[in-house]
């Protein structure tokens, strides 16, 4: 197994463009037609060398693969230096306050996620 170079994605930009970034993506996907509600959430992959952002968003089974292209397309242009990915989910889970429950929607797709990013060729969806 080739080692590779640790970098950070963040190293060069700035923390005020990364939250302009994440609220601009934030607010594209709200504009989006098939997408009612969203969540996006950014971790760290240190294994990897960098960060991921994630948009979780509840899409119909109908519009489910143009709902993700539409959503990876939009983390593209507002945050194109860091990987992203979509993840359609029937519901965003929330606690009793309404808050979204980032954690739990990260716990169920990581496993996979990191499989996918060290192996791309057998991305699963």
């Amino acid at each position: 197994m080739t080692a590779h170079p640790s970098f950070d994605l963040f190293e060069d930009v700035p923390d005020a463009d990364l939250d302009s970034g994440f609220f601009a993506l934030e607010g594209e996907l709200l504009e989006l037609a098939c997408v009612r509600e969203c969540a996006v959430v950014h971790t760290e992959l240190p294994e990897l060398g960098g960060a991921l952002v994630v948009a979780f968003v509840p899409l119909s089974p109908e519009r489910e693969i143009s709902g993700r292209r539409a959503v990876l397309a939009a983390c593209q242009r507002n945050l194109p230096a860091l990987y992203a990915h979509a993840v359609a989910v029937d519901e965003l889970p929330r606690t009793a306050e309404g808050a979204v429950r980032k954690g739990e929607l990260l716990d169920g797709v990581m496993p996979q996620l990191a499989r996918d990013l060290m192996s791309p060729v057998a991305m699963a969806d």
